[in-house]
């Protein structure tokens, strides 16, 4: 479905983007003058009603729920009989956290705003929240888009790819990160998502494999009310303190991957 040399283009302007954000932040151009303009920009719309939705769609990347979607898909794909796609999915998952990390710790780079998070999640870029999230919903967009065909398959790929472009908003409307550490994590993404294509692209799995999809679809759907009743209470006083910048009244629980 995927031809070669989309994927070739598609890695290298991840990968271009990805090295220019990189010397940005490293202060070879300035860049952080950029974010601060943008910054400035969105302050005032923070006050406004939006900010119960953001934490709603910012939960959406929260590791925990994160590591819950991709475990489901990995695991759909193990009874599928598809073996091949399920390791190369769960390694890309695996690995995307820790990849992260790695960046975090090489550029130290402070958040916008003070937030009680600990060790490399200290640091801003780039997004932990929408690289996972941008590489798993849009790994899973891939596949809706193979397993259903017509408007159902484009409509539920769609679905799947406007996630994290709405995790990325919510994080600048938080004030969790800069414009570039969010650039940073879509770039980030984008090179997994290729690599992962390329790993599954000559190795053809069994017609039942498709018939995994929609279990996994439906709960992951299912699981996030749960989820949201259970994490909401405490993100919504973690950002109340960030917007009036107060100490945070409750220690939240460490993400199992990083911001």
């Amino acid at each position: 479905m995927f031809r070669a040399p989309l994927l070739v283009w598609s890695a290298a302007l991840s990968a271009g983007l990805l090295a220019v954000l990189i010397a940005g932040v490293a202060g070879y151009w300035p860049l952080h003058g950029i974010d601060e303009a943008f910054d400035r920009l969105l302050a005032p719309m923070r006050e406004g009603p939006l900010a119960p939705v953001m934490l709603v769609t910012t939960a959406l990347g929260d590791g925990l729920f994160l590591t819950l979607a991709g475990v489901v898909t990995v695991i759909a794909f193990l009874f599928a009989g598809a073996r091949y796609r399920a390791s190369a999915y769960g390694m890309a998952f695996v690995a995307m956290p820790f990849v992260v990390q790695g960046i975090k710790w090489l550029t130290e780079r402070a958040r916008p705003r003070a937030i009680a998070y600990s060790g490399t999640d200290v640091f801003s870029f780039p997004s932990g929240h929408v690289a996972n999230s941008a590489l798993i919903y849009g790994a899973i967009a891939g596949l809706s888009l193979v397993t259903f065909k017509g408007v159902t398959g484009r409509l539920l790929a769609g679905a799947f790819i406007l996630l994290p472009l709405m995790i990325g908003a919510s994080r600048l409307y938080l004030g969790a990160h800069w414009l570039s550490d969010v650039l940073a994590g879509y770039a980030l993404a984008g090179l997994f998502l290729v690599l992962l294509a390329l790993a599954v692209k000559r190795h053809p799995e069994p017609p039942r494999f498709s018939r995994a999809v929609p279990i996994a679809l439906f709960v992951i759907a299912a699981a996030f009310p749960a989820y949201l009743l259970i994490t909401l209470p405490d993100a919504s006083e973690l950002y109340r303190a960030i917007e009036l910048h107060e100490p945070v009244g409750r220690t939240l629980p460490p993400s199992p991957s990083p911001d």
